[in-house]
């Protein structure tokens, strides 16, 4: 199939908070937390209608600012169940991971938030009060280097500050895009300045002090619903199990019933449910999901077009799958269920070994 693409074209990045899980990731690490297919597509309801319907306004954790509270992903929302995800010490540097499934450069800020009561919203001055600085500097600021793949997981290290304890803390990841053209802070013009557009999640983490520089047992604790599962043709066979791609370390967004079966209806919808979550049941021959989206025909080649049809291909829409489930398949696809979800006895472990 070949795309159309007009003159002038808004493109979407897309990316995810995955170390510490974020409210709207944290199901592909097994967190009892409704899925989202949406969870690398918090972008404050995307660019027109954070710029221009909210006059740049934004949730504090990306949801659009217009919609009604409490918003999906701020307390009291469907995915703000207030799960501690990870606990930590005072001072501590910690490790951070973000996935760019559409990379636009631009540039990450991570801010923490003592909120201390998951049933109460955090605000943006908390979370301004208190920036995470990437460790060894004074810079909230990570860029994203030119040179960076179109699909990419950075991982670096940020510092807590070191007087603040919580229960409940709430960490704010900011993306901010470098594709977009606009008036830089000397008064030139260039890509990269202006109104970027925005991505923001975030996760819930607890803080506490160590005694005589140890830190509590239980800060060293792994994710308590994590499963493990076994492969035997890797020496090293203990693996975590995350939501992800059969064939790479990224987290798979769409997934589709392969050629073969492809005629039978709603076979697509049953991959795409059944994938994407946890843990995943996704036989290989029978679903796909694609990692990179190229351009082909009159548009290969041109700026631009692959990063175009990343978005497009690699975005799961919310009328297509999301509001589907097995029950509404066809019996066909019903039977084939029963068939194959003996297979998740024989795969998955719980615990570690």
């Amino acid at each position: 199939m070949i795309l159309k693409v007009p003159n002038c074209i808004h493109v979407h990045g897309h990316g995810r908070l995955m170390d510490p899980p974020a409210r709207n990731s944290m199901w592909r690490f097994g967190y009892p937390n409704p899925v989202n297919y949406n969870d690398n597509e918090l972008f404050c309801g995307g660019y027109a209608v954070q710029w221009v319907e909210n006059k740049g306004q934004c949730g504090v954790c990306g949801d659009a600012y217009q919609l009604k509270e409490p918003r999906p992903h701020e307390a009291g929302g469907e995915y703000a169940k207030g799960t501690i995800v990870r606990h930590y010490t005072v001072g501590q540097d910690i490790d951070v991971e973000i996935e760019l499934t559409a990379n636009h450069l631009g540039r990450f800020e991570m801010y923490l938030c003592p909120n201390n009561n998951p049933r109460h919203v955090a605000n943006q001055e908390c979370f301004d009060r208190y920036p995470l600085y990437i460790s060894g500097t004074r810079d909230v600021r990570f860029e994203i280097p030119a040179d960076t793949e179109r699909k990419a997981i950075f991982r670096y290290k940020v510092t807590l500050p070191p007087y603040v304890t919580c229960t409940q803390c709430v960490i704010q990841w900011n993306y901010y895009t470098g594709n977009m053209w606009g008036t830089c802070e000397n008064g030139t013009e260039a890509n990269g300045c202006g109104r970027p557009e925005t991505f923001r999640n975030c996760a819930d983490v607890s803080i506490v002090t160590s005694t005589a520089g140890v830190p509590p047992l239980f800060v060293q604790q792994d994710n308590p619903f994590l499963l493990y599962y076994k492969d035997y043709r890797s020496p090293n066979n203990i693996f975590p199990l995350v939501v992800r791609s059969c064939s790479s370390v990224d987290r798979s967004q769409v997934c589709m019933s392969t050629f073969l079966y492809r005629r039978i209806p709603g076979m697509s919808d049953w991959c795409q449910t059944n994938c994407l979550r946890y843990p995943p049941n996704c036989p290989a021959a029978i679903c796909q999901c694609p990692e990179v989206c190229d351009a082909i025909g009159d548009i290969a080649g041109k700026d631009g077009a692959s990063i175009y049809c990343m978005d497009k291909c690699l975005t799961q829409l919310e009328d297509s799958y999301s509001n589907k489930t097995p029950h509404q398949a066809s019996p066909l696809v019903r039977n084939f269920i029963k068939i194959q979800n003996f297979n998740l006895a024989n795969l998955i472990q719980i615990g570690p070994f």
